[in-house]
């Protein structure tokens, strides 16, 4: 029997309405409110060893267009999915990880290299 995070290709095979509310509205609202909060403040927080760093400027607002994706994708994957609608799952799904990828490639770039 498969698990949820084994497939990400394919809406999820059930989970009620909790998950749907926990994990399709609740969690991709709060990084939707994050990423908000850094690309106003130019302020973010990164993963990493040690607890990670929090950065600053162009990059912190790149880093936060791709904690956007994040939460979009969870959108998408579990509210969407969860509803059985797969072509917005599917679209979604797509657009979001598209975004997910821009904003850690700006970030690495501006990071490391501008």
């Amino acid at each position: 029997m498969p698990r949820d995070f084994e497939d990400l290709a394919h809406p999820p095979d059930g989970g009620g309405k909790v998950k749907l509310v926990l994990l399709g509205i609740l969690l991709p609202l709060a990084a939707a409110l994050y990423a908000w909060h850094g690309w106003q403040s130019g302020k973010v927080w990164m993963p990493g060893k040690n607890g990670g760093a929090i950065i600053s400027g162009p990059g912190a607002q790149w880093l936060a267009l791709s904690y956007l994706g994040a939460g979009l994708a969870a959108h998408f994957r579990w509210f969407w999915g969860l509803l059985w609608i797969y072509r917005v799952f599917e679209w979604g799904t797509t657009a979001a990880m598209i975004l997910w990828i821009g904003g850690c490639s700006g970030m690495l770039y501006h990071e490391f290299f501008y």
